[in-house]
């Protein structure tokens, strides 16, 4: 079976451009943040608590890899985006291009179907931007066709895609320079071609656990 793997790099919207509601909600947000991770400092929880919610924050990469579950890759690839002005080009350019990719596939994230499909949804949204198919966005918990999500193999086990990686006996995708924490950073500094790599090295991680896992799908 063909499968793609994807993910998405988020950053976090200035606080300055927020709606009273917008704001009120940062708030909750960054106060679930300190509550989960009291080792955090408040600039730290605000920027995570942005990153993490699509009304706070905005996509600046989303990777694809395709390839034979099982069998060989192709390279991956990236459309990137340097600030919130250009993501919605981006993600016009992003839903035309998979459009043509025909049926049949299997669309593999890990923990797509919390956090990735809601968040690239909900940026579409905002850009006045409708997917361009539904396979892609399937977030039902108990069906992984045509939406597989790793991290819902076993419902009740949680764990990172790193630890399911050395589980597997995957290479680990965080090898590499930029850790997840550094992105919004090297944004800010004109680094995409590290953002792109960060989030190339995941998805191909992700297709090499989907194939250890196929048995699963």
């Amino acid at each position: 079976m063909m499968a793609v793997a994807w993910d998405i790099e988020t950053c976090p919207l200035p606080t300055e451009t927020f709606s009273e509601s917008h704001a009120q909600r940062h708030e909750k947000e960054v106060a679930k943040q300190q509550d989960r991770h009291p080792h955090l400092t408040p600039d730290e929880a605000s920027r995570r608590a942005r990153s993490f919610h699509p009304y706070l924050g905005w996509i600046c990469c989303i990777s694809v890899v395709r390839g034979e579950i099982g069998g060989s890759l192709n390279d991956p690839y990236s459309w990137t985006a340097g600030s919130p002005e250009d993501e919605g080009d981006m993600l016009e350019t992003f839903w035309d291009d998979i459009a043509p990719i025909g049926g049949g596939i299997l669309w593999a994230t890990f923990n797509g179907k919390d956090f990735d499909v809601p968040f690239l949804t909900a940026r579409s949204a905002r850009h006045g931007l409708s997917p361009t198919r539904e396979d892609i966005i399937d977030t039902y918990p108990y069906n992984q066709k045509p939406h597989a999500d790793l991290s819902k193999v076993w419902m009740n086990v949680s764990s990172s895609l790193e630890e399911m990686c050395f589980h597997l006996g995957v290479a680990s995708p965080k090898d590499g320079a930029l850790k997840g924490s550094g992105v919004a950073e090297a944004v800010a500094n004109g680094k995409l071609e590290q953002v792109r790599e960060y989030c190339e090295r995941d998805v191909v991680a992700t297709h090499q656990c989907l194939s250890a896992l196929r048995w699963a799908f």
